[in-house]
Order: C-alpha cells, then structure tokens, then sequence
C-alpha cells in the first residue's frame, strides 16, 4: 500500500453559537452548516484512512479558542495524526497560535516547523504574522491599525526565513512546502464575478490584487529556487483549486471546506511520484451556492488542476 495523505484547508470551524449567515465570497458560505460539513469530513476521510493529514491553515473561523476546540474535536476524530499551519482567521486574537504551537511541542508561539513522513520532508511555514507600516512585526492582529489603514500585510518573520534557508540547505529527500497563503500563483484567472458577486472588471483578474500577496514571498521563493529538492508547496487561503509547474515545482491550492466546491485533496506517494486527486464531500451542500447565479464554478479547477502527478525525481 502506498502513503496517503490529506490536504485540507480554510476548514473555518465554527462551534455552535458561533456562527453566522447570509456570508459570501466566491459563493454563498455555509457557516451554519459547519456542524454537518464536519460530519461529512469524518465520514470521508475515516473511509479513505490516510497516514496523516496537512491542514493549510484558516483552522478556525472567527480565531478564538471556543472555535479552535471545536475544530480539534472534530480533527482528532479523523483517525491520524494531522498537522496544521496558521492562517489569517487563526491570528485575528491571541489564542489560537499558541495553541498551535503547543499542540507541536513548538518553543513559544512560532508555528513554523519540519516533519519526516512519507519519505518526504514537510516544511510547515507560519506566514500569519502582521506587520504595520512602520516596520513591527507581530504575532496577532491590531484591529486599531488594521481600522486605521496601518496594516502592511502578512507573512513569515526574518527568524523564520532563516530558519528557512538553513532548512532548505541541508535537505536530503524530496521537500514539500506548506503554507496558509499560496507561494506561487498565476497572473490572472477568468473569474466573471469578484468576491461577493460584484462584477470582474476585466477576463482576466488578479486575486493578487483582491486579497494581497504575503510579505516576503519573493525571499521565500529565492530560495525554494536554489533548493533542487523542493518539488511541491501546498497553500490554502484563496479558496480555489489550481495546480501549475513553475521552476521546477508544483504549486497546489486547495479549495475551502466552507464554501463551493466543499472538497479536499488525497495524495498517493508511490514510485517517486505523488498522485493527487481531488475528493468532494457527500451531501447537499453544493445546491445552496450561487455557482449558477455568479458563475463562479471556475474555482473548482479545470481537469490538470483536480488530478495531477508531482514527480519527487
């Protein structure tokens, strides 16, 4: 049997009581369904049975430790280990990182990290930090500065890019990067309408320009490109499905759990490939999106970007 293991991402757990809805953003966002999009995330990943799962990041939906105990709940019923990296929702409050940390043994609440599995190096990036226009760098957002205009964006730490390189330089096996924010992403995509149905102001849009690049990305992607053995980098954050080949490296994002096409990736590691295919959730779900409205059915990938091979030699 070959390793399997899970990408999951932009789960946005929301316990009860702590959830809303009308939300929108490519399509209708289910955020009073949380409790049954769990469910059916049990029920198909307790039928596939991986080795582990990576989770990239906007664990939680509103960023507080109620919604992150109830994503653990309902992670720690998948039957394997699981391992996640923070997002933007995760860092919005104090709590949530450092739970993260905790969970990996980490020192204080950095959650950047490596793991051994599947004859693979995993390296876990933490691009969820804020920093303000005048240069400060935090582990948690300021709503103040954020209010004012006085966020610069997010992304990695210098400790952790050096960290980073000092990783990357002495790899011995095939490395696949994980990150809440996408490395690596195509210049425009054919979205008819923006988030929350306003209409596309041309074909070919930028998400780039809607949601921000992350900070440091151009450092993080030097030296990914000086490192032979870097094959793949898995992100969540803009919830579509895309997959593309770019200096050597496969750069996935996976589609949200919380909102069309409610799916997930399975990874097969076998005979220096991985083979990754894309899985959706069993139920109704799908039906109360506004993908005939908007027409955003685009987010769920064209055929190369829901089945695909990374070749690890």
């Amino acid at each position: 049997m070959p390793d399997r293991f899970l990408i999951l991402t932009d789960t946005h757990f929301l316990a009860p009581g702590h959830r809303a809805d009308g939300k929108t953003w490519w399509n209708r966002v289910l955020e009073s369904r949380c409790s049954e999009i769990s469910e059916a995330l049990v029920e198909a990943v307790n039928r596939l049975k991986p080795d582990f799962i990576i989770h990239c990041g906007d664990f939680t939906g509103h960023g507080d430790l109620v919604n992150y105990e109830f994503g653990v709940e309902v992670m720690d019923r998948l039957g394997c280990p699981w391992y996640a990296v923070p997002g933007n929702h995760d860092t919005w409050f104090a709590g949530v990182r450092a739970a993260l940390a905790a969970r990996y043994q980490l020192p204080g609440e950095d959650c950047f990290y490596a793991r051994d599995l599947a004859g693979l190096r995993f390296i876990f990036l933490d691009v969820g930090y804020w920093t303000s226009q005048e240069g400060v760098t935090t582990p948690y957002l300021s709503k103040e500065l954020y209010d004012q205009g006085e966020i610069s964006g997010m992304g990695p730490t210098l400790r952790e890019l050096a960290w980073l390189e000092q990783e990357l330089a002495v790899a011995d096996r095939p490395v696949v990067i994980v990150s809440h924010a996408p490395l690596g992403y195509q210049p425009g995509y054919p979205m008819p309408t923006l988030p929350h149905g306003m209409p596309a102001p041309r074909p070919q849009t930028s998400i780039a320009a809607l949601m921000n690049d992350i900070l440091h990305r151009e450092a993080i992607r030097g030296l990914m490109r000086r490192c032979p053995q870097v094959k793949a980098a898995f992100a969540g954050h803009w919830h579509i499905c895309e997959a593309f080949l770019e200096d050597g490296i496969t750069f996935c994002q996976t589609g949200a759990l919380r909102e069309y096409p409610f799916e997930f990736r399975l990874v097969e590691v076998s005979d220096g490939e991985l083979r990754v295919t894309t899985v959706g959730l069993d139920g109704d779900f799908q039906r109360e999106s506004y993908v005939e409205a908007w027409g955003n059915r685009w987010v769920a990938g064209a055929d190369g970007d829901r089945s695909f091979t990374v070749r690890l030699r």
